[in-house]
């Protein structure tokens, strides 16, 4: 795409330019970019906040959202922001220094939501798939985090050495002249060096395609089970056999919920970075116009995380209620009737072996490192037991009895 002949040779209708002073497609562009920095502060700021105040903060899912949220939390301040500088100065403050902060943040946060979404995917294939083969404890997911974020940053740092603010003569990545001959900067890299084809390869495979296969494989075997078991539970007469054996709607929501933004995910960080690396070994022909387009459309991932959880999650939506309404502890994300110490799981059966037997399966719930004990024999201050524990063992024993008659 040409530059607009409207524009003079030694003006940028995309960013702010001294000669020429501002476009209008260069107040769109703040118009937009503020609008991701808003968006994505607030929206990150309250998913930090709803799974701190709720009850299932411990759930090993939650951690992963937690940190995802807290991925995103470093575009607004450390790319929009500094990109929202350089629209409006035509050049980078403090020059190559916030250009390769910017940068660096770009590629962190897009490899860490690609390994993330990859761990969501596998903590989902155990829950649903094979429950009770395998299930990660608290301390596992932290581990987990922890060893993914290390390998990104170390995978992202040496965007520190490559990008750099360049202008004038040094503007060979675009297609039309109007830039080489102006003021304007643009944050690039040296495209014919050797180092940076290794690197932009690199990361390309180990940051995108590694994750985004396995988590389109994992994604694909959880909906092949999803889809089995419930053509199995159709088969049986027994109503109470064909609620066990079918996976929850709940779950299912959560599925597509995740899936849906692993799609957002690929469809908003997937093609800037694959331009990078067609453009490296000269297979396409980048503009100016195009270079801005997948600049902002890979920013506004962090921000369209959030009105993914908005639309699909009724516990995000609940919490957010909760956080600028007045609590109502009866509505607290209530699992049961039963306190924390007490709540019971029911039993359920799981399909997923061909071989006709079942497995007995337990609903999710927050991991435990440690059994927790119920003390039956326990007696109330006046020598009688407690109205909460009597319900409790009741209830244990009656789906024993159900257990048994399967």
């Amino acid at each position: 795409m040409a530059a607009s002949t409207a524009i003079s040779p030694n003006c940028s209708d995309l960013v702010y330019s001294s000669a020429c002073g501002t476009s209008p497609v260069v107040v769109i562009e703040t118009l937009v970019l503020l609008t991701m920095f808003l968006g994505s502060l607030i929206g990150n700021g309250l998913i930090l906040l709803v799974i701190h105040r709720s009850r299932r903060s411990e759930w090993t899912t939650n951690y992963f959202v937690l940190t995802l949220g807290l991925s995103n939390l470093t575009i607004p301040f450390m790319c929009v922001l500094w990109t929202i500088i350089w629209v409006m100065r035509g050049s980078w403050l403090f020059h190559s220094a916030t250009c390769k902060v910017t940068f660096f943040f770009q590629f962190l946060n897009a490899g860490l939501s690609a390994g993330l979404l990859a761990c969501i995917s596998l903590d989902r294939f155990y829950i649903i798939v094979h429950p009770l083969q395998f299930k990660m404890s608290r301390s596992q997911t932290k581990k987990l985090i922890i060893y993914v974020c290390i390998f990104m940053v170390c995978l992202s740092a040496p965007a520190l050495f490559f990008f750099k603010s360049l202008s004038g003569p040094g503007l060979l990545f675009f297609e039309s002249q109007e830039y080489q001959s102006s003021d304007v900067e643009f944050c690039l890299v040296n495209f014919s060096s050797v180092y940076w084809k290794a690197y932009i390869v690199l990361f390309f495979v180990c940051a995108f395609c590694f994750p985004l296969l396995f988590t389109l494989v994992m994604y694909t075997r959880i909906t092949y089970a999803v889809i089995t078991r419930n053509r199995h539970a159709q088969n049986y007469p027994n109503s109470f056999r064909r609620q066990t054996f079918r996976v929850p709607r709940s779950k299912v929501k959560v599925l597509r919920m995740l899936f849906l933004q692993w799609l957002v995910f690929v469809s908003c960080c997937l093609p800037y970075f694959f331009s990078l690396v067609l453009w490296t070994f000269k297979r396409s022909t980048w503009t100016e116009h195009l270079y801005i387009a997948l600049l902002l459309l890979s920013f506004s991932n962090a921000t369209l995380n959030v009105v993914i959880y908005a639309l699909f999650n009724g516990d995000f939506r609940q919490g957010c209620k909760r956080v600028f309404c007045k609590p109502d502890a009866s509505q607290a994300y209530r699992l049961t009737s039963l306190g924390r110490k007490h709540r019971v799981s029911p039993f359920e059966f799981s399909s997923d072996h061909g071989d006709g037997l079942y497995e007995l399966r337990l609903p999710e719930h927050k991991p435990v490192e440690k059994a927790i004990h119920l003390n039956v024999n326990m007696r109330g201050v006046n020598g009688c037991f407690n109205t909460l524990e009597k319900q409790t063992q009741a209830w244990v024993r009656s789906n024993s009895d159900r257990q048994g008659s399967i």
